[in-house]
C-alpha cells in the first residue's frame, strides 16, 4: 500500500552535528569541547521551541538557532567575528545527510510519497533541501510556520492534511527523536522510529509501530525487498 512518509529532519534526516568542523575552525577549541557545544546547541534549540510553544510566543526556527548558538558562545566565553559567525551559519544550511539519499529514492520508487514535516521554517528547509539533494526524492515540504507551534504540539502534526488528501490517522511519522515519534502518536498519525543510536523506549507509553536501525532498512521493508 502506498504510504505517506512524513520525515523529521533536523537530528533525523540530517546530521546538525556536521557544524563542528566548522566550528572548531573558527573558535580554535580541542574537538572534544566543539562537540559539547553542538550538543548543547542542539539541547537549547529543542528546548527554546518547546518553551516558545507554551508561552505562546512564536518565532522561527532560525531565529532560535541563532539564540540557542549565542547561548552557547555565551557559555563558553567565546566571541566570534561576524565573518566566522556567518561561516557557522552557512554550514548548518548544507548539513549532511546521516544516510545514502538513494534511500529516499528507493521509497519514491516504490510509489509512496515523501513530505518533510518539521520544526524549520520554509525557507531553510527548502535551502537545507536543495543543497543536498534531499529535494529530489521529495513530494512536498511542511513546515510548522504554518500554525506557528512547535512539536509535539498536535497542531504540528496536523498541518499534514493541509498537504495531501489523506487523513492524519493514514499519515506516517517518520524520526529518530523519541518525544518526536510520541507527540505524532499522540496527534494521531502512525509512527516509525529511526533508532539508530540504541535509546530506550520513551517513558511516556507511546510505542512506535514500526522501530528500525536505518533508513536503508526502512526503504528495503517498505519497497518489498
Amino acid at each position: 500500500m502506498t504510504e505517506v512518509l512524513c520525515f523529521d529532519v533536523y537530528g533525523s534526516t540530517h546530521n546538525q552535528h556536521s557544524v563542528t568542523d566548522t566550528l572548531e575552525a573558527v573558535t580554535g577549541l580541542p574537538s572534544p569541547i566543539v562537540q559539547d557545544m553542538s550538543e548543547m546547541w542542539v539541547e537549547y534549540q529543542i528546548s527554546y521551541s518547546m518553551e516558545v510553544t507554551l508561552m505562546r510566543d512564536y518565532r522561527s526556527w532560525w531565529d532560535l538557532t541563532t539564540e540557542s548558538l549565542d547561548y552557547v558562545l555565551d557559555y563558553y566565553g567565546v566571541n566570534l567575528t561576524d565573518t566566522e559567525y556567518q561561516r557557522v551559519m552557512e554550514a548548518y544550511k548544507h548539513l549532511e545527510p546521516y544516510e545514502d539519499l538513494a534511500n529516499f529514492g528507493q521509497l519514491r520508487d516504490a510509489g509512496h510519497e515523501l513530505y518533510i514535516l518539521s520544526d524549520g521554517n520554509q525557507d531553510m528547509l527548502t535551502e537545507l533541501a536543495e543543497n543536498t539533494g534531499f529535494d529530489e526524492y521529495l513530494t512536498g515540504i511542511v513546515s510548522v510556520e504554518d500554525v506557528e507551534v512547535f512539536k509535539p504540539h498536535p497542531k504540528a502534526y496536523e498541518n499534514i492534511e493541509n498537504y495531501t488528501d489523506r487523513s492524519l490517522e493514514d499519515c506516517t511519522m517518520v524520526a529518530t527523536h523519541t518525544f518526536d515519534v510520541a507527540g505524532a502518536q499522540a496527534a494521531g498519525m502512525k509512527t516509525i522510529l529511526v533508532n539508530r543510536f540504541n535509546v530506550p523506549a520513551t517513558r511516556l507509553s507511546h510505542t512506535p509501530d514500526m522501530v528500525v536501525d536505518s533508513y536503508a532498512e526502512l526503504a528495503d521493508h517498505l519497497s518489498g525487498e
